[in-house]
């Protein structure tokens, strides 16, 4: 049975773009109630991306899966009225605007806290919510530029690289996730929410750490070097004859000397150039070109059973589409099927954990803009007049409006 660890608790989801909107889908998977809180516009992401279902952006549905939708702007005083009927009824509130800009609405922590005072917020931002940049926006491309994270991705040739997904963004959202669950525990003992901050900055950070505290031990700063590793060598990408090639043959000096025994260079064992891995790490241009000589010489399936034979972890690199068809990615139930109101049966990408040996799932599709809003804002104590009245000034919306 599939674990709904956050079953009647609720969520309200005041964020937009990546890293917020997938933070809350995931406490939807986890079984909380979440209610994505819309302009009348709706979420920029709903007329944004590349591919469209039924009218309807693919990239937005890929982000919102599990939710309800309400939409009201909350800079009227009635839609602000409104929307603190729902907040009185929440358990958590997330939002991931720029520090500082949602006080004037009363919706930043200290205003939050005073009103609802049990209430855990979790907070997403580029740079931190302290600081000198913390009033600063920041998107995943922006930040992987300004966390250093480009200056070490890519070659001398490419330039410094963007990583080719989101994942700061995706990284930002978990960690805020695991924060507001702890916070969540602690609400259990004490009674008292607390705010839950992080931001794509602090990520990056995490995910550059060995890299970093390298750094800071030797002063000495790591270059661009493509698929490659700062701190192991052979550990990277390698061209094949039909491919590419990745082989982690420095976990030890025992898997350095078995990859040279497959590639048939047992000679570089005893090689002064490469006596221990600090060692190849210096010469690491050198073995790279070694290597690659012998392994440009074969096909990849060819090299990828003789280094398993040996026991050397290696990998081809593998396209989107082979990645989604293989049967590990079935076995993990990673792909969910979900039907949606107007785009119809849609596939998308599942939470990236499971519980009790199951994967979680999301309970519905991405919400039409304002599917929810009429019975949420009954359920809060509106009546259908006053309802009637903010959708004719288009304070809320509803699908139909």
């Amino acid at each position: 049975m599939v674990s709904r660890a956050l079953a009647g608790l609720r969520v309200l989801d005041l964020t937009r773009f990546v890293s917020g909107a997938y933070a809350a889908s995931l406490l939807a998977s986890l079984g909380a109630e979440v209610i994505k809180v819309e302009p009348p516009d709706g979420d920029p992401y709903r007329a944004q991306g590349t591919t469209s279902a039924g009218g309807e952006s693919v990239l937005f549905m890929s982000l919102n899966a599990g939710k309800r939708s309400v939409a009201l702007d909350f800079r009227e005083p009635d839609g602000r009225r409104a929307l603190e009927r729902l907040l009185g009824t929440a358990d958590f509130f997330l939002e991931n605007s720029r520090p500082g800009s949602l006080a004037r609405y009363g919706l930043d922590w200290a205003g939050l806290h005073e009103r609802f005072p049990r209430l855990v917020v979790g907070s997403i931002s580029g740079y931190g919510d302290v600081g000198p940049d913390a009033a600063k926006g920041g998107f995943d491309l922006i930040l992987q530029a300004e966390s250093g994270l480009m200056a070490v991705t890519g070659s001398k040739a490419s330039g410094p690289v963007k990583v080719g997904a989101p994942l700061l963004d995706i990284g930002a959202a978990i960690s805020c996730v695991t924060g507001m669950l702890a916070a969540h525990l602690e609400r259990l003992a004490s009674g008292e929410g607390q705010l839950v901050s992080t931001s794509l900055l602090e990520f990056a950070l995490a995910g550059l750490g060995t890299v970093a505290a390298s750094y800071l031990a030797s002063g000495e700063l790591p270059e661009l070097l493509g698929t490659h590793s700062p701190t192991f060598a052979p550990y990277g990408g390698f061209r094949t004859a039909d491919g590419w090639l990745v082989v982690a043959g420095a976990g030890s000096e025992d898997l350095w000397a078995r990859a040279c025994k497959v590639l048939d260079l047992e000679h570089l064992v005893s090689d002064e150039r490469f006596a221990d891995n600090a060692a190849r790490v210096r010469h690491r241009d050198e073995l790279s070109a070694l290597f690659e000589a012998v392994l440009s010489a074969r096909r990849s399936q060819d090299w990828l059973h003789d280094f398993e034979q040996a026991g050397v972890p290696v990998a081809e690199v593998h396209s989107l589409d082979e990645v989604l068809s293989s049967r590990q990615v079935q076995a993990l139930g990673l792909l969910e099927t979900l039907e949606h109101p107007r785009a119809g049966t849609t596939v998308i990408v599942g939470p990236p954990l499971r519980l009790g040996g199951a994967p979680l799932g999301y309970p519905c599709a991405a919400p039409v803009l304002g599917a929810d809003s009429r019975s949420l804002l009954l359920a809060a104590g509106l009546s259908n007049l006053e309802v009637d009245e903010l959708v004719s000034r288009r304070v809320v919306v509803e699908p139909c409006s």
